[in-house]
Parts: C-alpha cells; structure tokens; sequence
C-alpha cells in the first residue's frame, strides 16, 4: 500500500532478536535495496526526487527497502554493528517476504554488505547492481575522509551538514539540507560513531571472487573523495561483470541522470541471460546543468584565489573551531576573523560553514 507519505512500513526480527523496518512497493520479480549505511532512511520517500527514483525502479518489479539497526525507523537501541549483524537485517526481511531468489541492490556505504551477502547467498543472489560502492573501508580512507570524521566529536551539525554536501553535491540544494537534517534524526552521533568504527575493519575484497552471479558496476566520474579506480579495481575482480560510468559528483543516484541510471539497471535485471560485455561509459542527459562553485570547476592544489591567511582561516573552519577559536589561534581579533570568513565565501561562492568545510576536504586542505 502506498499513501502519500509513502508505503507501508512493516518489521521483521533478526535472528538477534533486533527489529528491522521495511517497505515494498511495485510487482513483480524483487529487487532487495541496501543503501548508504546508517545515512538513508526509508522515509526519504518524502524527497520528491527520491520518490521518483523508487517509483521507477518498481514500474516491473517489486522494490524491497528497509532501514538496518540503530537508524531510520528499525531498532536503536544498537551496539553491534558488525558485517555480520548487518547481514542478519538483509536474512530478516528476505525471510519475512519469503523471498527464495531476487536481485540485489548496494549503494555507497552498503557496498560491503551487499558483497558479502551475494557471495555468502549465491543461490538466492540472481543478480546485483553496485552503485557507487567499495570493498573495503581502506577505499575510502583518505586523508579529507578522516577530516570529515574528525568533525563527529566537534560539531554534529557541521559533520552532518558537509556529510550531506560532500555525499550529494554541491548542485543538491534544498536536497542536501532536507539530507542533512534526515541524517540528524536518522540516527544518533554515539550510534553512528559505533557503525562508523565497525565499518572502519569491513574488507570484502577477497569475496569478490566468489560473486556467481552477474554484476552490474555503475559510477560516478566526477565524485572526488571515491575516485574511479575504485570502481574498476572492484569490476577487476568479480567473475562477470561489467562498468558504467556517468557523469556527476553525487553519490545519490536519484540525483543528475537518475532516468538513465535506472534505465542502465533496468535493462540489465532484464536480460535473460548472463553475459559480461566490456567497460562502458555514459554521461550526462545532455542539455543537463548544475550550479557549482567555481573552486569546483578546477581540478587540484589550492584555489589561488585564496590568501595564504584564508587558507589557515579556512582549514580552522573545517576543523570545526569556532570564531573566537580562530581568533585566538591566529592571534587575530574575531572581527577580523569574521571579516576573513567574509571574504572566503565570497571567494568560493560558499553559503555557510558547511560549504567551507567541503571546499577544505575535497582539495585536501586537512
């Protein structure tokens, strides 16, 4: 049942007896929905452009998506965040909607789930879409990633809100404040640092290898903390798969060419056969614009446009450090802090802290 606030919610209970909310939607073969971790919630059905996007991956089949322990509406009282734990949220609503084979779908965070799961699960596993994902925590280790954590025990708006810029984009707009805002409320900062930390020893790597069924490898060229290669040393390693890549720096898929990418995925759970065509790559709908800041627009270094000064105040900013903070670090007065942060904006088209902060991570400022 679908009303406007999106379908129905229904639990199933893990074998350790935690409780798991989901939804279905459509008719039809199942696809089985993994996405982003502790990020997504299934209420972001209330995002009109993620509404679409599940509308349309349900037109043929029946769409299976659930939050995993300790966020969204299932179970918060969590403190086992382990690969293994997550696995028993995907084996509860798959037993609960007596599923014995389906399509399986990992997006971004939920990569070394799904990995896990097609390998430990190859009967059940018919095919599966990698959207955006990675093998193991060391893939997204980079030193602008660890900056970005480093914000959890700082300021929890500020991480949540760089977190919603860094994950959607800077052409996400009111998207990434409602984003930002659903993962305050998706889950707590002692829950997400918990599934953080357990995330931290995921490594899928060597599963790879023992995927049977098909395996469709779609990503984003342009997303500058999860580059390319990651895509292509995870398509390297899988028995038959193939790579396509599209343009943009979202990570949300229902963001920028979301008509094509659900397309891509249509047609692949459609064939009826298995087979491994080589590497493709797409771009862009054409006609297709996004507003980004100019300091976007080129690749690498520092953004000459910056000071030396601004560059220190900017790396502060992203260090979470207050005004006042600043000041006294710099031996500046605030005033003149402010008026620094003043100029940094309108250097960088910034509209907050937030957008500073992503400016400082994605050229490697910290």
């Amino acid at each position: 049942m679908v009303t406007a606030a999106g379908p129905r919610i229904r639990y199933a209970r893990a074998a350790d007896q935690v409780d798991v909310a989901f939804w279905t939607l459509g008719q039809g073969p199942p696809l089985v929905y993994l996405a982003g971790g502790p990020w997504s919630h299934v209420e972001l059905w209330q995002i009109p452009e993620c509404g679409r996007w599940y509308q349309h991956l349900a037109r043929q089949r029946t769409l299976v998506r659930y939050d995993q322990r300790g966020a969204g509406l299932s179970e918060r009282t969590i403190s086992d965040y382990s690969l293994d734990a997550l696995l028993l949220d995907v084996e509860a609503v798959v037993d609960r909607l007596g599923l014995d084979r389906f399509a399986l779908l990992g997006a971004a965070d939920a990569g070394p789930l799904a990995i896990a799961y097609a390998a430990r699960h190859a009967e059940q596993v018919s095919r599966l879409v990698l959207w955006c994902a990675w093998s193991r925590a060391a893939d997204v280790a980079s030193p602008r990633i660890r900056a970005w954590r480093s914000l959890l025990e700082r300021d929890w708006e500020l991480m949540t809100e760089t977190c919603a810029h860094l994950c959607l984009g800077w052409s996400a707009g009111e998207i990434g404040r409602d984003a930002a805002e659903s993962l305050r409320q998706n889950v707590t900062r002692d829950g997400l640092r918990a599934a953080l930390q357990a995330a931290d020893e995921f490594d899928t790597r060597s599963l790879l290898t023992e995927i049977e069924a098909p395996v469709l490898v779609i990503h984003r060229r342009d997303i500058s903390w999860l580059p390319l290669s990651v895509a292509i040393d995870v398509t390297s390693r899988l028995r038959d798969a193939r790579l396509t890549v599209f343009g943009g720096e979202s990570t949300a898929p229902y963001l920028a060419d979301a008509e094509s990418i659900a397309r891509a995925i249509d047609d692949f759970l459609d064939e009826p056969e298995r087979s491994a065509p080589p590497v493709s790559s797409a771009t862009s709908a054409p006609g297709a614009s996004f507003s980004r800041p100019a300091w976007q627009k080129e690749a690498g270094g520092e953004d000459p446009a910056l000071t030396p000064r601004e560059v220190e105040v900017v790396k502060l900013v992203a260090g979470g450090q207050t005004n006042q903070e600043i000041a006294d670090t710099l031996v500046l007065s605030v005033r003149t802090v402010e008026r620094h942060i003043a100029n940094i904006y309108a250097k960088l088209g910034a509209k907050g802290r937030a957008h500073a902060t992503a400016y400082a991570l994605t050229r490697g400022l910290v």
